[in-house]
């Protein structure tokens, strides 16, 4: 995770916005990580959505690992562990860039093999906890 230029105000809002990906991301991929984003940001921790800050995200690493390997291993070690990194640019209302992060989240072993959902669920939290953290409301 990187630190941010200085902290930055929402008074005015946070808009969502998705940005040219370095990695291939499916549609659904997408448009699961952004109504997560959306739901625990804007619903559970009252943040408006406006336009003083952007929040341009985008995935610049997607490694979905095998499955059924570290259902077959039962979670020993890392086994063929799967990892999502994404990338948040924080921009003023000029466009200048105030912060930027690299959210990752990683793909465990569960009883049917884990879930990419889980991935994209701990990289959400991260995003939120850093915004939040960040936000200097006025």
């Amino acid at each position: 995770m990187l630190e941010p230029v200085k902290p930055f105000s929402n008074s005015g809002g946070i808009k969502i916005q998705s940005a040219q990906s370095t990695a291939e991301a499916p549609e659904e991929l997408q448009a699961t990580f952004e109504k997560l984003l959306r739901e625990k940001l804007y619903k559970e921790n009252s943040i408006k959505e406006g336009p003083e800050t952007t929040l341009s995200y985008r995935f610049i690493q997607i490694d979905e690992g095998s499955r059924f390997k570290r259902w077959f291993l039962g979670g020993l070690g890392n086994s063929d562990e799967g990892t999502l990194t994404i990338e948040v640019t924080y921009l003023d209302r000029n466009g200048h860039v105030i912060g930027k992060i690299h959210a990752e989240g990683k793909i465990g072993s569960g009883m049917f093999g884990g879930s990419f959902d889980h991935a994209m669920e701990t990289s959400v939290e991260k995003i939120v906890e850093y915004t939040l953290k960040t936000c200097n409301p006025k």
